[in-house]
């Protein structure tokens, strides 16, 4: 009689099986639901910073806003922002991602929502520097709880998600707020986005937790543990370490060239293309989509050198070298006299500003104490920050004197004095890790 062998329970050696089976399988799915998490609150960050560029020919004429007015306004968001990217990585290794963003997303959506009262260049620059001490806290964050979730040979493509988020941020902005403005007045391009912002906060309090505290496999628990238990070095300490100093002036010198095109390329579109507001909301998305395209593609480029046998450093800065060769293809932006190829040449550099601040984020956890990856990040985005707002007031200069082109000239060539940085100072070591708290 084979029958009852047939519908007898499981033997006790299957039951752990089945259950690890489950484990695994929820595990996946919780830590690329946080991917996406993290995803979508980059593009809300974006969306709510955007805002400011794809209204400003509206707001300048509105507000009466001079175009040097309009730079300091910028600039009063980028002290602020540099300042508190240093701060606020250093406060996300204390306190953790998951408060840390929980704060810095509670403040920067009730910023952008108050932008919708300015009424003139003082109060706008006071609430865009307010603005500008939430936000960056996002970044360390999420490459926190990236590295939290990710064992080192799968952060890839995570990480290249929530920063492509930016660009995808600004690939949905100008649709958005252009609609949002047509139909219901430039005010309320900055309600919704604030609203948003306290509609993400809701669900991250509910589903972001450590690890630890979900059910996992020994062998998913094992993959996350740390060699070492050290705690987050001090920011001296940091800052003698030959990479991070690498690290953060290459950005200091490249990422004003994000500030310019974040900030000044609507500007440009209408003043020197002659686009309306409505061309800027249906053309304007499509560079940022070269920069998520560009962002995804250098994380998935990486990953395949990594497993083609080069170390992940050596991986990394091989994709920020290739970017940095094809940037100088921006200086002829301003020279050309077609619309669309200037468009072209803005893509273009969307495309390799993204790859190159996907692969320096990745980078650090192969070369720092991962209780030290917001510190580290915070410096690089603090030097970045303020040398964007320096570059802005160069822009409003040499645009009220002279032209785009000298802008354009200098914005195409900073990428390569970047990696050239990066080939001087960059060298491979033993990567020290520590665990991660809060």
């Amino acid at each position: 009689m084979r029958l009852p062998r047939a519908v007898s329970h499981p033997t006790p050696a299957g039951a752990p099986a089945g259950r690890a089976m489950m484990l695994r399988v929820a595990y996946q799915k919780m830590r690329w639901v946080i991917a996406g998490w993290l995803t979508l609150s980059t593009i809300l960050n974006l969306i709510d910073r955007q805002t400011l560029s794809i209204l400003a020919p509206l707001l300048r004429d509105h507000l009466n806003l001079s175009i040097q007015a309009y730079a300091n306004v910028v600039t009063a968001f980028q002290v602020s922002y540099s300042v508190m990217y240093t701060v606020g990585g250093r406060l996300v290794d204390r306190i953790g991602e998951r408060i840390g963003m929980a704060a810095c997303i509670l403040w920067w959506s009730i910023c952008t929502m108050l932008t919708a009262l300015a009424q003139g260049a003082w109060s706008l620059a006071i609430i865009r520097f307010a603005l500008g001490l939430g936000e960056p806290a996002n970044y360390p964050a999420a490459l926190r709880a990236t590295t939290r979730w990710f064992p080192k040979e799968e952060r890839g493509l995570p990480i290249a998600m929530f920063s492509s988020g930016s660009a995808i941020g600004n690939v949905l902005a100008p649709p958005l707020i252009a609609g949002l403005t047509l139909w219901f007045g430039w005010r309320s391009g900055f309600v919704l986005p604030g609203m948003l912002g306290l509609a993400w906060l809701a669900v991250w309090l509910v589903i972001y937790r450590k690890p630890s505290d979900y059910p996992m496999t020994a062998g998913q628990r094992s993959a996350l543990e740390t060699e070492e238990d050290r705690g987050p070095q001090g920011w001296f300490s940091l800052l003698k370490d030959r990479n991070v100093l690498a690290l953060v002036l290459s950005r200091f010198i490249t990422d004003p060239v994000w500030s310019f095109y974040l900030f000044w390329i609507p500007e440009y579109l209408k003043r020197e293309r002659g686009f309306s507001l409505t061309d800027i909301g249906l053309y304007g998305w499509m560079p940022f989509l070269a920069g998520a395209i560009g962002g995804m593609t250098a994380g998935r480029v990486s990953d395949m050198l990594i497993t083609s046998g080069l170390s992940p450093v050596k991986a990394k800065a091989r994709v920020l070298y290739i970017a940095a060769i094809i940037a100088p293809l921006g200086i002829l932006t301003g020279s050309v006299h077609s619309s669309a190829a200037a468009m072209f040449l803005i893509a273009v550099m969307a495309f390799v500003v993204f790859s190159w601040f996907i692969n320096t984020a990745a980078i650090i956890p192969d070369l720092v104490p991962q209780n030290s990856i917001g510190s580290v990040l915070g410096f690089m985005g603090t030097a970045g920050s303020a040398a964007g707002a320096l570059f802005t007031q160069m822009v409003g200069y040499l645009v009220s004197h002279y032209s785009y082109v000298a802008v354009f000239s200098v914005a195409g060539s900073m990428h390569l004095l970047g990696a050239l940085i990066l080939r001087s100072l960059l060298r491979e070591k033993a990567r020290v890790t520590g665990e991660i708290t809060g």
